[in-house]
């Protein structure tokens, strides 16, 4: 039960944490194997492929913190349930986004299933790369639902940095 609290609060962040240090690592591996005449061909793909996960990642934690980028200035002035509602009919249409892309993203590592392609040094099954993607926005709409029902279930305010006035 501790290990589900944790990783409900850290999973993101500390995904992308590892994430990010073997990116580093990966790179410093690079030049150092560069500066003594080798050169490791796996490492910028292995490079590339990890920052896709990265990014992908790091927008769902965006979304589980309510930190992601919206344009408010509008809604300041206006009270707050209406500024709860506004936020509510943006999540729903974030929400219709995600479920298109989780959608195109099934039907593509669908059709990869019938012609798979490999990367060029590792030989890796690109379905495994491209699966950053309808993973990640399944994560982002469930990170999206869980505020929703945290703000409803459990009172946090939706609005993040900007409590409500009342």
């Amino acid at each position: 039960k501790n290990l589900l609290a944790w990783l409900d609060v850290h999973f993101e962040d500390a995904l992308c944490g590892v994430l990010l240090v073997g990116i580093m690592i990966m790179l410093m591996a690079r030049w150092s194997s560069v500066a003594f005449g080798h050169g490791l061909t796996f490492s910028e793909e292995l490079c590339r492929f990890s920052f896709l996960y990265l990014v992908y990642f790091a927008a769902s934690l965006v979304a589980c913190k309510g930190a992601h980028i919206r344009v408010t200035a509008h809604t300041q002035k206006l009270p707050a349930p209406v500024r709860v509602g506004l936020l509510m009919l943006a999540d729903l249409l974030w929400l219709g986004f995600n479920a298109t892309v989780i959608y195109q993203g099934a039907l593509l590592i669908d059709s990869m299933s019938t012609r798979p392609m490999v990367s060029g040094s590792m030989l890796l099954d690109l379905r495994y790369v491209i699966f950053a993607v309808p993973a990640a926005f399944t994560l982002q709409s469930f990170r999206i639902l869980q505020r929703w029902y945290r703000h409803f279930r459990g009172g946090v305010s939706i609005l993040g940095q900007q409590q409500e006035e009342v």
